[in-house]
């Protein structure tokens, strides 16, 4: 009876592990259609996707020749996760489809490349502009490349500048500079650079072979659902007393760098980072012709900021202090500004162009034009089109041949 049992015991646990492990095959072969807040998290994410993270230039580059479609609604938006707002609030908004194909090294630039180019433009997901059909960069010329990563800095798109548009030899660059970010992003590649890592390491650093497990990963997410949801307090939307009013959410991970004051900011490494591949950038256009611009793109923080009224202010700082652990938000409003202003500085010491964004977008706002999504970072079609139409009179103004 005894030996029968191990027979059953053993055929069972042979019979649960096939099981499982089929599953597991299944999950694996069906893992880029699975839900995004199931798999994100996981190690392996990006990369089965078709994202490059190990590269000859250094520098991620999005899925080859990705058909993309995306229905944009009321509920995008990348606060929703990044931020205590509630989809109840969304805003009311019209759905609209947005759809192109990527090149060949995952931009999205006509095929084929020309050989000679006349303007590039660098960035990261304001250019990138995935939930936009018409970025502000658009037949800005017959003649152009983007060059635009997610997350990247000016470092990372230095490395792709130099792969890719410099060896095409153009004339005029625009450096979409962001506020929010970009310090931060050329720190973490100098980080990055010093260890020997690459971005395929950095994804996998520190994972075991459970990490890439979908069935563990939905043991995982199962088991997050089902906890009680402790309840913080929450200060959003806030409302900014624009006309109309106009609710908003901003970003806790942009706060450190709009907090730092001038003296902290202009000694910092990131700064000095930042510098270094600016000054690479201008030193590889023609002496006589060439022309780099700092496209200086600032915070729906820096706009709106002073739209709300003392009792939002101090809400927004108490809560973000005492729930969310950000400290040193007492200096945010008299340094907000700091890194419009140092950027600038740095602009005319390097003897290149600057072009700041904070004046048309805020005459927008006051003309009762929201450029930013309500639930999201970045720009909506309205804030693509002010940022399209002052890049364009600055190049005339400049007398730019593009």
């Amino acid at each position: 009876m005894l030996k029968d049992f191990f027979v059953i015991a053993t055929r069972a646990l042979a019979l649960l592990l096939l099981t499982v492990l089929s599953l597991e095959i299944a999950l694996q072969l069906a893992f880029p259609h699975l839900p995004t807040v199931l798999v994100e998290p996981m190690p392996q994410y990006l990369e089965r996707l078709g994202y490059r993270l190990n590269t000859a230039h250094g520098a991620r580059q999005l899925p080859a020749s990705e058909v993309v479609r995306y229905e944009v609604t009321a509920l995008s938006g990348d606060l929703y996760r990044g931020s205590c707002i509630s989809p109840a609030d969304a805003q009311p908004m019209e759905p609209y489809l947005v759809s192109f194909k990527r090149d060949a090294h995952g931009f999205r630039n006509e095929e084929p490349w020309p050989h000679d180019i006349d303007l590039v433009v660098l960035g990261d997901s304001f250019t990138a502009a995935e939930l936009i059909q018409r970025p502000f960069w658009q037949d800005l010329s017959d003649s152009m490349l983007v060059l635009a990563v997610p997350g990247s800095g000016t470092l990372e798109q230095l490395q792709l500048f130099e792969a890719f548009a410099l060896p095409r030899k153009p004339e005029t660059i625009v450096l979409a500079y962001f506020a929010g970010n970009d310090l931060h992003d050329n720190r973490h590649l100098a980080w990055m650079a010093h260890q020997g890592w690459t971005w395929h390491d950095v994804a996998h650093l520190g994972k075991s072979a459970l990490d890439y497990s979908v069935l563990v990963r939905l043991f995982q997410f199962l088991s997050e659902a089902a906890l009680p949801v402790v309840e913080s307090a929450c200060h959003y939307p806030l409302i900014a007393h624009t006309e109309p009013p106009t609710p908003v959410v901003f970003f806790r991970k942009f706060l450190p760098q709009l907090r730092q004051n001038e003296e902290h900011l202009t000694e910092s490494q990131q700064l000095q980072l930042t510098k270094t591949g600016i000054s690479a950038l201008a030193s590889a256009l023609p002496a006589s012709e060439g022309q780099l611009i700092i496209m200086y793109i600032p915070t729906k923080l820096e706009m709106y900021w002073q739209y709300l009224d003392d009792a939002a202010k101090a809400k927004f700082i108490d809560i973000e202090t005492r729930e969310h652990n950000v400290s040193g938000l007492k200096y945010l409003e008299p340094n907000l500004h700091v890194q419009r202003q140092v950027m600038r500085e740095l602009a005319d010491e390097l003897g290149v162009s600057f072009l700041d964004l904070t004046t048309p977008l805020e005459d927008a706002i006051r003309a009762g034009i929201p450029p930013y999504f309500f639930a999201d970072t970045h720009w909506n079609q309205q804030g693509h089109n002010i940022a399209r139409k002052a890049l364009l009179d600055f190049l005339d103004r400049s007398s730019l041949d593009i």
